[in-house]
């Protein structure tokens, strides 16, 4: 019953976006964050999952108490010094809309995507590749529309003043479509107002942890406990673990022998041979020896790691490990501090600054334990002006380079938009070469093939193979796509990275195209 109320009170706190203060700290002092305008009246919303909040991660309400509850599981006297009071929670990193949806008049509307904007003029180029420009001060709203993944939390706000909490799945420029329970639900555009990111729980947990200081037990302690409540079990045991090296925590032990129960019961077991054997070839759940594999998340987020830009970094979070790892292996390195409070300070340092020090130990084998929360800029630019906008659309359609007959070509179509299979692509596009001739030139982006195939053949100067059904993609009226292609390209981190991925693109020939001669890589 206590371990539930524990659970509840730091849900609430997390979920309203502060972090809450353990029974024997102050509550935190700095505000938070004001969202750009303040949400309407909450009335009774659509349809939403039983489990998702309605409120604003950002706006606590006034009376909102800052404490949780006085029976708060208490320690021995004298274990544990006095915690200090946690910094006010960093707020989310605000995203950079690429697209707009522009309410003119009470009869006109317009969208599409961002060419440029500042306080009072925003230019949008729409899908016909006409640019429109915009004074704000004269048209009834501007809302910029929010960018994948399918399968991000929101909150959406209705003109009536209602709220909806669900996942994704197309904020467009006709309709918003949402994942309610299960169910696909699409909404008129016009009767959307704002579409905005929820954090999830993962998101309140790396906001929160930032906040503590390694002493602050109690307050360590409740995170655990909410991170057993939302069934993250990995964090809480990691978060348990490291109590229990600093303090005889009684509580922390009798949860961490729960949470561990947890994690064996969720262990798979192992298929015995024969049932093994038995499973037919066709088995979806294994790489294709043609198609090839997916990418898996650890391999995704080390090529984030390798295109990282520490001017202009994303978030990312550095846990405790990795630091003491650093510690021990190059405690010979000036990077290192020698003395122990300077070592105690590095655990609060900006993850960025860390990342600088691992790069310049050249710690490569610890790179990966490099955690990646967002998306490097350049990679952002590929998912949202190159991969889903046209490469998938036009180019791995299962008649063209997303099926059989794709010649020297494959790229992944099924569930494109998710993060292992868009990463996969990127890695066929970097070292896939047709001919002795890059899909990507880092030198000379239009050399690109995939430049060059995409233009009109009057204007390419490496014309598409002549198939049945190729259209080009960068049109008069689509200019706009082949200036992100160049800019996407120009973005990526130069010198070239060789990601330490051990993968090869796939190679299907195909006799009746003319481009299929083999593969040449």
């Amino acid at each position: 019953m206590l371990l539930a109320t524990v659970a509840t009170i730091l849900s609430v706190h997390l979920l309203l976006g502060e972090p809450p203060a353990p029974a024997t700290e102050p509550a935190p002092s700095a505000p938070p964050a004001q969202p750009a305008s303040p949400p309407p009246a909450v009335e009774p919303a659509p349809p939403a999952p039983a489990d998702e909040p309605t409120k604003d991660p950002a706006t606590p309400p006034a009376q909102e108490p800052a404490a949780e509850p006085a029976d708060a599981p208490a320690q021995d006297a004298g274990e544990a010094p006095a915690a200090a009071t946690p910094a006010a929670p960093p707020t989310l990193q605000p995203e950079k809309p690429t697209r707009a949806y522009v309410v003119v008049d009470r009869i006109s509307t317009a969208a599409g995507t961002i060419e440029s904007e500042d306080t009072e003029v925003i230019v949008l180029r729409d899908a016909k590749g006409k640019l429109r420009s915009f004074s704000k001060n004269r048209v009834l709203s501007v809302t910029h529309l929010v960018d994948g993944p399918a399968g991000r939390r929101v909150r959406v706000t209705f003109n009536d003043g209602r709220n909806l909490v669900a996942n994704l799945i197309d904020d467009g420029f006709e309709s918003v479509a949402l994942d309610i329970g299960g169910v696909r639900t699409s909404y008129d555009r016009a009767a959307v107002s704002l579409v905005e990111p929820f954090p999830t729980d993962r998101e309140l947990y790396d906001r929160f942890r930032t906040t503590l200081d390694p002493d602050q037990y109690e307050a360590r302690y409740t995170l655990a406990v909410w991170l057993h409540s939302r069934k993250m079990y990995d964090e809480a045991k990691s978060e348990l673990e490291g109590l229990l090296e600093a303090t005889n925590h009684y509580e922390a032990k009798r949860l961490l022998a729960e949470v561990k129960a947890q994690l064996d019961l969720l262990k798979p077991r192992e298929r015995p041979a024969d049932a093994e054997s038995s499973r037919g070839s066709d088995d979806s759940s294994r790489p294709d020896p043609v198609r090839g594999r997916i990418l898996t998340p650890a391999e995704v987020n080390l090529i984030k790691v390798y295109e990282l830009d520490l001017d202009n970094p994303p978030r990312m979070k550095i846990s405790d490990e990795l630091i003491r790892s650093m510690f021990e292996k190059y405690a010979d390195s000036e990077l290192i501090p020698a003395k122990a409070a300077e070592r105690n300070a590095f655990f609060s340092k900006d993850p960025a600054d860390i990342v600088r020090i691992l790069f310049a130990l050249k710690a490569r084998e610890l790179y990966g334990d490099i955690d990646v929360l967002g998306e490097p800029e350049q990679l952002n630019l590929f998912r949202t002006r190159v991969h889903n906008t046209w490469l998938i659309g036009n180019c791995a359609t299962s008649k063209c380079h997303g099926g059989p007959d794709g010649g020297r070509l494959y790229l992944h179509n099924r569930n494109h938009k998710n993060d292992e299979v868009r990463y996969t692509n990127l890695l066929i596009a970097l070292r896939t070469t047709i001919n002795g001739q890059s899909l990507v030139d880092f030198e000379r982006p239009t050399d690109s093939l995939l430049y060059q195939y995409a233009l009109p053949r009057t204007e390419a100067r490496r014309q598409h193979p002549d198939v049945r059904g190729w259209e080009p993609v960068f049109t008069p009226s689509r200019r706009g796509l082949a200036e992100d292609f160049v800019k996407w390209v120009n973005s990526m981190h130069r010198p070239r990275p060789e990601y330490p991925v051990e993968y090869a693109p796939p190679a299907l020939d195909s006799p009746d195209r003319p481009d299929a001669q083999g593969p040449d890589r």
